[in-house]
């Protein structure tokens, strides 16, 4: 008896490629490379999607986040030289009042704004003078509020053997506000030495969560280049998934175009994308409220069809 896998499957491909066509569907033939025998198109709906998730990965990855210890010295009238230190500088929470996701020529463009992230430290500070032979210590911890940041990436997107590659174009932080609450010691004396570290510190966080984002974007390009070109079925066929142009960027969708072909399982020939190369167009309609769109040419049935047919006839 044969595996119901495959029949599944076909009858998921046929009963979705049975509805209409779109406006919407027909921009995917008209703009698509028309290289491959599959065309996927993520709609502004599903960008959006992808982006709150992007977003919320990368703040769950990144919380907590520790930032580098910080020391200053500075000279003060009557107590001379005084060493301040902070250590255990850490990201606690971190805030996306909003953001948005835009496609362009060259990349894909995400800009969260009105963000605010919380920070916890310690403190620590000794000084000595002519007026006092003793060294003098203090220490405690404090709170930060970083207010107005603002983090923008640009992702590209490129073939590449295959796969696709995925680039941080433009990575940046900008923080517009600080402010530091001292705790221990005698706090309300040693807030403005505290004061003192508000550029470094938010120097600190900039360049932190601007490298944390580009090690998370390696990290996902790492992922996406090691996932198959070919997604087995059954033990007999399997969907061959490569992508075969550069994603298409249009003003709010990007378009893929993927082989799509059945294929007999370990075998890589190329001879049935030239058999199939003139088959006919099959659309699937994507309805703009939908996230993703799919479109799938004649061909894909046809070499379902043709693969399970000459195994079939082979084992018969």
């Amino acid at each position: 008896m044969a595996s119901p896998t495959p029949l599944f499957f076909l009858f998921f491909l046929i009963t979705t490629a049975s509805f209409p066509k779109s406006s919407r569907t027909q921009s995917i033939s008209e703009t698509s490379n028309g290289e491959g025998f599959m065309a996927m198109e993520l709609s502004e709906r599903g960008l959006e999607f992808l982006k709150d998730l992007l977003i919320n990965k990368a703040i769950a990855s990144t919380i907590p986040l520790k930032l580098p210890r910080l020391e200053k010295s500075a000279k003060f009238p009557f107590l001379g030289n005084v060493q301040m230190t902070l250590t255990g500088i850490t990201i606690d929470e971190i805030d996306v009042l909003s953001s948005y996701v835009k496609p362009g020529d060259t990349g894909v463009a995400i800009i969260a704004s009105g963000m605010t992230c919380n920070l916890s430290m310690n403190w620590y500070y000794k000084y000595s003078s002519w007026l006092l032979p003793v060294e003098i210590s203090d220490k405690g911890n404090a709170s930060v509020q970083v207010e107005g940041m603002e983090v923008g990436l640009t992702l590209g997107l490129k073939n590449q053997n295959g796969s696709l590659k995925l680039s941080a174009m433009e990575c940046g932080c900008i923080v517009r506000g600080i402010k530091i609450n001292v705790d221990g010691g005698a706090s309300w004396l040693y807030q403005g030495m505290i004061d003192a570290f508000a550029g470094r510190i938010t120097s600190a966080v900039e360049s932190t969560i601007t490298k944390n984002l580009k090690d998370g974007i390696d990290k996902l390009d790492a992922f996406l280049q090691s996932l198959p070109k070919e997604i087995p079925v059954d033990n007999i066929a399997s969907l061959n998934v490569t992508f075969l142009s550069d994603p298409l960027l249009t003003s709010n969708s990007i378009q893929f175009d993927i082989n799509g072909l059945f294929m007999a399982r370990q075998n890589t020939s190329s001879t049935s994308m030239e058999y199939f190369r003139n088959s006919q167009s099959s659309v699937l309609c994507s309805d703009p409220s939908k996230m993703l769109g799919i479109e799938l040419d004649e061909a894909v049935f046809n070499s379902a069809c043709a693969l399970y047919y000459n195994v079939s006839c082979g084992t018969s």
